[in-house]
Order: C-alpha cells, then sequence, then structure tokens
C-alpha cells in the first residue's frame, strides 16, 4: 500500500501537466526499479537509489507510478515512493526501535546505510540485524526444508573459525562470515555475484575436537553492495587454491542427495586370501580398516575418499552425478586435480553385506569378517 500522505498528495492535486511537473517525490526504498510498464515483469530501465527524487507524470495506476527520475521515465512502486525526503536519523532511530520487527529493522538499517554509505557504524548495525534476523528464524523453525549433515576437525579454533574454515573448504573466491548462538549457527557466503546463507545446528566434540551440524534451511539472493559490505565487514577473501571450485559446482539434486544419505558413510576394504576368502584389510597406523567414504559438506557436495594399502593418503573425487539402477549405483567422478571417470558402485542384496565399487569389494559391516592387518611400514592412511 503507497503512503497515505502520498496517495493523499496525488489524488488532491490537479491533472494538469503544469501541476503534475512539481509533484516531487522521492525513492524510500533502499533501492528500486523504474520499470517500462507498470508491471512486475516488465522490463527494468533504471536502479533508483534511495533519496532519488523524481517528478511525478500521471495520477496513479494501481500501485504504479509513472514517473521521471533524471533523463529516464517509468514506472515505480508507489508503495515505495513518499513526498518527504527519507532522514538518515530517522532510519536509525527505526532500526534501533525494539518494538519494531527484526526485518522492519534491518530494512531501516539498509535504507540508512544506503543514504549513507561511509558511516562504519550503520554498517555494523545493519550487518548485527541481519544476523540477528536470521538467528531468529532458525530458532523459531518448525519444519525444515532440509537436513544436510556436515562435520568439521576444528583443533583448538573458535567454533566461529572451525566454521568459517569449514564452509570455504575448496571453495574459489568467496568472503564468509560465520556466527553461533547456543547450538545455531548462520553462515554467509559471498561470491561477488550472490550471497548464500546456511542455518542450522551444530554440536562439538571437545574431546575429538570433531564438529558436527546440520543445514536446516539454505536461501540465496542478490546483495546491493551497502548490503555485502555490512555482513562481511572486515573480512577478506579467502585465498584461493588451484583445485577450488565455484559456489555451486558439483552440488547434487534432491534425489541424488537422497540416494547417498540412504547409504552407510563408511565402507572397510576387502581383499581376497589364497584361497579366494575375502578378508577385511586394517591399518595398523590408524587402527581402523582402510575405508571407502562418503562425505557430504554443507553446500550439498559429495566426495568419495578411496584409501588403499600402501598409500599414503586417501584419493579424492567429487560425485557429480548418481543414477540407481535396481541394486547399484552408477557414479560420475571427478578427480580434484583433473579427469572424469564412470564407476558402478553394485549395492549389497539380500542378506549379504558385500558391495562393489569396479571390482574393489568393500563391507559395511566391518567388524563380522575376519581382520589382515598391515603394519605401519607399508603406509596408511
Amino acid at each position: 500500500m503507497m503512503t497515505q500522505t502520498l496517495l493523499i498528495f496525488l489524488l488532491l492535486a490537479p491533472a494538469t501537466s503544469a501541476v503534475a511537473d512539481e509533484q516531487r517525490v522521492y525513492v524510500l526504498g533502499s533501492s528500486i526499479n523504474l520499470r517500462k510498464e507498470p508491471s512486475k515483469d516488465a522490463e527494468v530501465l533504471k536502479k533508483l537509489q534511495i533519496g532519488t527524487d523524481c517528478l511525478v507524470l500521471e495520477k496513479p495506476q494501481a500501485e504504479w507510478l509513472k514517473v521521471r527520475c533524471g533523463d529516464k521515465e517509468g514506472y515505480a512502486s508507489a508503495s515505495l515512493m513518499g513526498t518527504e525526503k527519507p532522514s538518515v536519523e530517522a532510519l536509525r532511530a527505526q532500526a534501533r526501535d525494539p518494538k519494531r520487527t527484526l526485518a522492519q529493522r534491518e530494512e531501516s538499517a539498509l535504507r540508512a546505510a544506503t543514504l549513507s554509505p561511509e558511516d562504519v557504524e550503520l554498517q555494523k548495525e545493519l550487518g548485527t540485524l541481519f544476523f540477528e534476523k536470521n538467528f531468529d528464524f532458525i530458532a523459531r523453525l518448525k519444519k525444515p526444508t532440509m537436513k544436510r549433515a556436515f562435520s568439521c576437525s576444528c583443533g583448538w579454533e573458535t567454533v566461529n573459525t572451525c566454521l568459517r574454515a569449514c564452509s570455504s573448504s575448496d571453495l574459489k573466491d568467496v568472503k564468509v562470515r560465520a556466527d553461533t548462538k547456543k547450538d545455531l549457527f548462520v553462515i554467509s557466503v559471498a561470491n561477488g555475484e550472490n550471497v548464500f546463507v546456511y542455518r542450522g545446528k551444530y554440536k562439538l566434540n571437545k574431546k575429538t575436537t570433531i564438529l558436527t551440524g546440520e543445514v536446516l534451511e539454505q536461501v540465496s539472493f542478490n546483495a546491493s553492495p551497502v548490503m555485502e559490505k555490512s555482513i562481511f565487514l572486515g573480512i577478506d577473501k579467502f585465498p584461493d587454491n588451484k583445485w577450488d571450485l565455484p559456489v555451486g559446482q558439483f552440488v547434487l539434486d534432491d534425489a541424488s542427495q537422497a540416494i547417498l544419505n540412504g547409504l552407510p558413510k563408511e565402507w572397510g576394504l576387502m581383499k581376497p586370501d589364497e584361497w579366494g576368502n575375502l578378508l577385511m584389510q586394517w591399518d595398523e597406523c590408524g587402527k581402523r580398516p582402510f575405508f571407502l567414504r562418503f562425505v557430504s559438506d554443507m553446500h550439498g557436495r559429495w566426495r568419495i575418499l578411496l584409501e588403499d594399502i600402501g598409500l599414503e593418503g586417501p584419493t579424492f573425487y567429487w560425485v557429480s552425478a548418481v543414477t540407481k539402477h535396481d541394486n547399484s549405483l552408477e557414479l560420475v567422478l571427478e578427480g580434484r586435480y583433473g579427469g572424469t571417470t564412470r564407476q558402478q558402485f553394485k549395492l549389497p542384496v539380500s542378506e549379504e553385506d558385500i558391495a562393489y565399487l569396479g571390482d574393489t569389494a568393500y563391507s559395511s559391516n566391518i567388524r563380522r569378517h575376519p581382520e589382515k592387518h598391515h603394519p605401519c611400514a607399508q603406509g596408511g592412511p
């Protein structure tokens, strides 16, 4: 709905062009679209920043005003125009008013910061309100849209630093900010085009320093320069590695996520002895089997880590596609340093617990099988 002052002003004003030229209005939204026609689907002629002054050319059409702003004529949303020029101090007061909703306060802070882009305190307030609004959202969430599990090794880092490092892993050209409140987290990732927001819950095992979490909601939006600067105030981009990926690359769709989530995440390596009996291959260095691991991250990407006897570390693949065929999965695997392969992961059938990736056998029932132990001298992960 347009503001009452603007509505009365326009309805009472004479319809002559001379009077219409005197009807000056100002942009109240932080940034609005000037469109070619009075429709949300019409071509955008220009982006109008808060405080821009325009001249009204015609009586309002429903929720639209025909205006001239500088050298452009078009239609703007009447609800985001007003007859009084917006004030930084008035907007700052609205942003600090605890009686207003967090969304309303954030919008007022954004408008104020856009009017006064050099005001660092306004930028800090806007960034704080952005995270407070997201924490309030996740605290009230009853029906998550996803439950995307992930884990991070934190060492002696703070939880915020750990989450920031974890969410930037293998990503190219990003800025990341991570905040926590009790067992909740909000992480924002910017790639120069969009801001991606991950909201969820976490738990830190202080003995192992392993942090586990679930992303319960994920959204993205195209942030204005002022909004992005406020969210990531004082935060630099992470340095890139040659194997880092653009945001979104190798993120699997919901059907593929469901398939992989239905599998055990760890499978122990099996090899036949001289009589053909399959034995679990046990790594004495790590005091555990050599594993095939399916590992997901908070972005929706999946990796396969393959360990074998004599290797110093696991072989790493991104899963770029998954297709289920009866009792097998066709996996399209991308090598970390390049190269694409297709592998069949043949699932166990009936009461069996042996699966095959290509010709190599694995079992998810690790303790059921006889073990062959390999000393550290023969290598290990």
